[in-house]
């Protein structure tokens, strides 16, 4: 037994498990000759749901690279979310000679939602299909490479379901953009007491996808609702691409309020810290201002004025932790009255029309024709 638990630890090198504290264990991989068709072999077609805002052009690049990946007899169907883009999207794109890609859709939404509402909208639309083993997420500015898709579907088929989230390592990014990065990870482990380090570019098995789509906190960000669900997660270390065309539309206030989605699904644990901190600033102000009655009425220590000046000070504190404990209190009350977004259910009402673009088949994924018709 010994023996063969040594064997089984041998053969995992190179990705690693994650729970909701983030990245724990490395754990080896050795990829062998004779078990990568039977690796492959459990992924035969696979959903890839991109968001898309105006970028169409990298959205064209993206499925010729999809297609020119080598994974065996996987197919691929693309399920595009237009996110109330104000380009239209082409008529036409590059699907003359395709081999993997064997359909591609365009999902348009009523209005712009978002990045992370127009994922967990395409992640409902994949669901409702059901020919396909597992939905991989990804970007279409090239920063998610194709290249590396054969590495999350090896592991998921080493791992079966898990779900394989890419760990970013190199980001070909400004240096300012790295330091606002490293303090929003700094501010989400303090606030959350979790690590978050990886981000949408994932594959998630079939089985897997259905608790996702029914939790409210997908629709306001998939990676931290992945670090929560207590689900089995799998990370592989892999490197952020460079862009195709453009520029990156993330800026200081999308940073903001991307990382505030983030703890948004961790709300109920950073309003107990909160009123933990709160009460903790309450207690170190009192025992402050005793120490200043102490040092004035029985030491002689104390300067004129000296004693007003901190007292008032220690004061304006306390009664500024007393605030935040009232307004954390009460917020945290009242968020268990409000209804929240399941997006299973309210997805459907944000999708304006759906548009095939190519499709080997008769329908991109079987059993569209009859969801359109209800």
């Amino acid at each position: 037994m010994e023996k063969a638990s040594s064997q089984a630890e041998d053969r995992d090198v190179g990705s690693q498990t994650i729970d909701d504290q983030g990245v724990h264990a490395a754990m080896p991989i050795e990829h062998s000759q004779n078990s990568e068709p039977a690796r492959r072999a459990r992924i035969q077609h696979l959903a890839i749901v991109i968001p898309v805002f105006n970028d169409w052009q990298s959205l064209s690049r993206l499925i010729v690279d999809l297609d020119a990946i080598s994974v065996g007899d996987i197919d691929f169907s693309v399920l595009a979310i237009d996110d109330g883009s104000t380009e239209a999207s082409p008529a036409d794109f590059p699907v003359d000679g395709l081999h993997h890609v064997r359909g591609i859709e365009i999902i348009t939404l009523a209005c712009n939602m978002g990045h992370q509402r127009a994922i967990a909208i395409g992640l409902v639309e994949a669901f409702s299909r059901q020919d396909f083993d597992a939905v991989l997420v990804m970007d279409a500015d090239g920063e998610d490479r194709p290249a590396d898709i054969p590495r999350l579907i090896d592991e998921a088929a080493r791992h079966p379901g898990h779900i394989v989230c890419a760990r970013r390592g190199h980001r070909p990014r400004l240096y300012a953009f790295r330091a606002w990065y490293a303090c929003y990870r700094l501010a989400f482990r303090v606030l959350t007491g979790s690590q978050l380090d990886f981000g949408n570019f994932c594959l998630i098995p079939r089985e897997r996808l259905g608790a996702l789509i029914n939790s409210p906190s997908i629709w306001n960000h998939l990676a931290s609702t992945l670090s929560r669900a207590r689900v089995p997660l799998l990370g592989v270390p892999i490197d952020r691409g460079t862009r195709y065309s453009g520029r990156s539309r993330m800026n200081f206030v999308s940073l903001v309020m991307h990382g505030l989605s983030a703890m948004a699904v961790y709300s109920d644990i950073v309003m107990v810290r909160l009123l933990l901190a709160a009460v903790a600033l309450g207690a170190l102000t009192i025992v402050g201002l005793g120490w200043v009655v102490f040092v004035k009425l029985f030491t002689a220590l104390a300067i004129p004025g000296w004693a007003t000046s901190a007292a008032g000070v220690l004061v304006i504190v306390l009664v500024q932790a007393m605030m935040l404990f009232t307004i954390a209190a009460l917020n945290m009350m009242s968020a268990r009255s409000f209804s929240t977004v399941i997006p299973m259910v309210d997805a459907p009402r944000f999708i304006l029309s759906r548009r095939v673009v190519f499709s080997r088949t008769q329908d991109v994924f079987p059993g569209e024709q009859d969801m359109a018709a209800e």
